[in-house]
């Protein structure tokens, strides 16, 4: 029983983290949409330039 916890409960972590990481990303591209008047900082990483 303890065997079929563990399975279960490391199959449901795995899927939160991939749920988690599938939100994180754009199926469109990253929006660099300078006239939101917000700080550069808070732009996603590829708007900020540098890299």
């Amino acid at each position: 029983m303890k065997r079929l916890f563990k399975t279960v409960s490391m199959i449901l972590f795995s899927l939160a983290l991939a749920a988690c990481a599938a939100s994180s990303t754009s199926s469109m591209g990253v929006n660099c949409n300078y006239t939101q008047d917000k700080p550069l900082w808070e732009m996603p990483l590829d708007c900020q330039g540098g890299r």
